[in-house]
């Protein structure tokens, strides 16, 4: 059976559009039952429109977290969503929603994607934060979410090096084409079962 997920963004969509191209080139096993943005007018939601899936505006603007997420919640309630997907959210997840994907054993069913090799650089503005630094290896981590930012369970982590001659524009490159690869991946490990984390725990998802 396809992995039911819902995506939530917040911008240009790059993830959104690289999952999106996994599931119709067939290499993720997924249907994507809804896109919401708390933002109007982003790439994001022409990026959904072009592959045909549902999208929809829930502004966040003037709201508190745990009202907008109320809001989310109310149209996420009507569909049989296994896992929720953040792809370029930038919103940091409540308590409210994280109780509404807590399954039995724990476990959130909540994904996140970060550029950085949690727990170094969590937060926004990673890759920026890590080049400025002056790291000599940096990387992208998927994680499930919990109740602290950036230090959910880990379930994918895939390094790169800097170059001598990197730029902010070419490092962070580099690690958006990780990104749009290494996420559907771990999303098509999801879908057969197949996850560290679970596994590690003694369970399957």
């Amino acid at each position: 059976m396809p992995l039911n997920i819902a995506i939530l963004v917040s911008g240009r969509g790059s993830n959104l559009k690289a999952i999106l191209e996994a599931i119709r080139e067939k290499q993720l096993d997924a249907s994507v039952k809804v896109v919401i943005s708390n933002k109007p007018d982003v790439a994001a939601l022409k990026i959904a429109a072009d592959y045909g899936v549902e999208a929809k505006v829930i502004p966040s603007a003037g709201l508190q977290r745990t009202e907008h997420e109320k809001l989310v919640y109310d149209s996420l309630s009507k569909l049989s969503i296994d896992y929720l997907v953040l792809a370029g959210y930038m919103r940091i997840i409540t308590p409210f929603l994280l109780s509404k994907f807590r399954d039995e054993r724990g476990f959130i069913r909540i994904v996140n994607i970060h550029p950085s090799l949690l727990p170094a650089f969590p937060g926004a503005n990673a890759y920026e934060e890590a080049f400025n630094y002056g790291v000599k290896v940096s990387g992208i981590t998927i994680h499930l979410v919990d109740e602290e930012v950036d230090r959910g369970p880990i379930l994918a982590q895939e390094a790169f090096e800097r170059l001598p001659e990197d730029t902010l524009e070419s490092f962070t490159k580099r690690g958006l084409a990780i990104e749009h690869r290494l996420y559907p991946k771990v999303l098509q490990q999801l879908a057969e079962q197949k996850v560290p984390v679970y596994a590690q725990a003694g369970e399957t998802p």
